[in-house]
């Protein structure tokens, strides 16, 4: 009978240290899974103004799986296919993609990609502060090197809605 007393006790603390291994998990990451449309991205240089460097109407999609798993890419509406060397260049500088497990922790979305099209952000966290209004998903990068812009320092502003 002692035995089943001590096993009674010890299972509920076992499963309460097994779950700690996820991580804080906040409530809205359930909202999140599925498919976002992009409506806006602008970029901010530190120091300047910010522009829609894809231009007024870029075209991108943000997907959040159950399974824990992002993938992103967004481009500029007029892109062509490229027939020189310098437009296939000019290709990988319209358009952003990456993907990799996430979490989300209060109001932020943390990402370690393991796979993007610029080598900068492959494996190292990308923290994105979101807001969730209803179908629409506001997003804010932390402030980083920009994979676009080299060498320079920027925020992303994005804003999606959910496709359905």
């Amino acid at each position: 009978m002692r035995s089943a007393v001590a096993l009674a006790l010890i299972l509920p603390v076992g499963f309460a240290a097994f779950e700690g291994w996820a991580g804080p998990v906040d409530n809205d990451a359930d909202d999140l899974v599925g498919v976002w449309k992009l409506q806006s991205f602008s970029l901010q240089v530190i120091g300047e103004q910010p522009k829609e460097i894809f231009g007024p109407h870029p075209i991108g999609y943000l997907i959040f799986t159950v399974e824990g798993r992002m993938m992103t890419i967004l481009t500029r509406a007029d892109r062509r296919p490229a027939t020189t060397v310098e437009e296939r260049a000019a290709l990988l500088q319209s358009m952003v993609s990456y993907s990799g497990r996430y979490k989300v922790e209060h109001d932020r979305i943390i990402t370690k990609p393991d796979i993007a099209w610029n080598e900068i952000y492959s494996g190292i966290e990308q923290i994105r502060y979101y807001t969730l209004n209803g179908d629409t998903l506001s997003i804010r990068t932390a402030q980083q090197l920009s994979a676009i812009l080299p060498g320079k320092k920027v925020v992303g502003t994005l804003t999606y809605e959910r496709e359905r």
